[in-house]
């Protein structure tokens, strides 16, 4: 008896470690945004639907005597379960500069590169008249 319930819970635990996460379940939840380059910055990211609430846990060093704001609301547009577009959300809080640039030219795409463990790495692209500036990051499940 107690074999069969070792048993059954190592198959269960196992089962449970080796989910293979898609796109879908980074949609809604509580993760952690990691980016390292050009500037590292840490962030806890509170998602519902199109609804995304970011909170700025680790600043970037370079940045440490500007008043980059430690919460940000941001609506998304899912283009599907992989893609979507980020435009900060003007009806809920007063915008910075830097967030009505954003807005202003059409958002930050941000595309799936590959999912592996409970992390999504992600390529955000904000688009220019006459450049893009990219930034690639990972989104991890908490």
């Amino acid at each position: 008896m107690k074999r069969t319930l070792l048993f059954l819970l190592t198959i269960f635990s196992l089962n449970a470690t080796s989910q293979n996460l898609e796109c879908r379940d980074f949609k809604n939840g509580t993760f952690i945004m990691t980016i390292e380059k050009p500037l590292r910055s840490v962030s806890k990211i509170i998602r519902r639907g199109n609804q995304q609430t970011e909170i700025l846990l680790e600043k970037p060093k370079e940045l440490e005597d500007t008043d980059l704001p430690f919460k940000a609301l941001v609506k998304l547009n899912w283009i599907d379960d992989c893609t979507y577009i980020g435009k900060f959300n003007s009806a809920k809080i007063k915008l910075q500069d830097y967030q009505k640039f954003i807005n202003d030219n059409g958002g930050i795409l941000v595309e799936k590169i590959k999912i592996e463990g409970k992390c999504f790495f992600y390529r955000s692209t904000l688009k220019l008249k006459d450049e893009s500036i990219v930034i690639n990051g990972k989104i991890c499940k908490e």
